[in-house]
This record gives C-alpha cells, structure tokens and sequence, in this order.
C-alpha cells in the first residue's frame, strides 16, 4: 500500500513539475485577433507541396512565406495557386489566384516569400486557405480540376471533397537539349 502511495506522489510530482517547466509560447502571447491563420489544402497527387505558409506584413505590402518542397524528380517551373478569404464564420468572402515563376528541382524545398496581387488583411477574423490550382513541370503540368469547391468545402469543416488530378505533357518548356537539330544544307 506504501509503495502505490509514493508511485502516484511521484508521478503527480512529474507532472507538476513538467507543466511549470514549460515556457508560454510568444505565439500565445499575442491575441488570436492579429495572427491571420493560413491553412494549407494539400493534395496528395500534385507534386509540391508548400510548408508553414504565413502571412508578412511589411508596411503597405503582404507577403505569403512558406517553404515549398518539390515531391518527384522531374523540375517544376512554376505554380499556380489560389487563396481564398473566409471570415469566421466560414463565409466566402474573396479569392485572388496568382502564379509564380522560379524553378525548383527534383526531389528538393526551399523557402520562399510569395507576393499576390491585391492581398488586403480587411478583418481581424479573416481566415486564409492556399491551394494549388496548377504545377507545370519541365515535361507535365498537373491541373486540379474543382480546387474551388474543394476549398470552400475545407473551410466548412468538410476534408473528404478533393478536386480531381489531370496530367498534359508539357509541349512548350522542354529543355535546350531536347529541342530537335535541324540541318541546312549549304548551296554552291
């Protein structure tokens, strides 16, 4: 009976002291009111994925940062993503689609600070969810294919609506050493 009393002392004990060990996040410090919220919708067909997306306000501009990981080894050259504004309620309220231009090789990530057009933080309450709308690839460009509704439904608490994944070869940017050689014949 002795030895239960000391275990569950002890273990009370530890607990205690890890609770008051631990530091208040400055994260916490803040009001909810003024930290923006950024939500990811990750599709798990497309090939990158972004990271900790996070909304920089410097001055009159806003910046999105976020690491972006390429998934698969071919390269991408660029992404075309969509954010889309609700209020707390869950209510739309705006949507700004923009794309981005900067290679990002196989198999890699990185950091980055995005800037889209017209990006205003009107409420305190405003809630952000980013998607990707489009990946093109040195030789794929993958489309979603109901992004939109997929995101209005994520951000009514429904995860199971996903947008359909549809692959094209990409004609236009293959790489200098792919392009055809053509021979001219010299007359004399």
């Amino acid at each position: 009976m002795n030895r239960r009393r000391i275990f569950i002392a002890s273990t009370l004990l530890v607990a205690l002291a890890s609770t008051s060990w631990q530091e208040p996040s400055h994260a916490s410090d803040r009001p909810q009111d003024e930290r923006p919220v950024v939500d990811f919708f990750d599709v798990l067909e497309m090939p990158a994925r972004i990271d900790g997306p996070g909304l920089e306000v410097n001055g009159k501009e806003i910046g999105l940062t976020c690491a972006v990981a390429n998934r698969q080894g071919e390269e991408l050259l660029g992404l075309r993503l969509i954010l889309m504004v609700f209020d707390e309620t869950g209510k739309y309220r705006n949507r700004i689609s923009w794309t981005e231009r900067d290679p990002l090789a196989g198999y890699s990530i990185r950091k980055a600070t995005f800037r889209p057009p017209g990006l205003r933080i009107r409420r305190a309450g405003d809630r952000f969810i980013l998607g990707i709308d489009e990946v093109i690839g040195r030789e794929t460009i993958w489309r979603a294919s109901g992004i939109e509704k997929a995101l209005r439904a994520y951000a009514r608490g429904q995860h199971d609506v996903l947008p359909e994944i549809r692959t094209i070869q990409n004609k236009f940017d293959s790489r200098p050493s792919q392009l055809p050689v053509i021979r001219l014949r010299q007359y004399r």
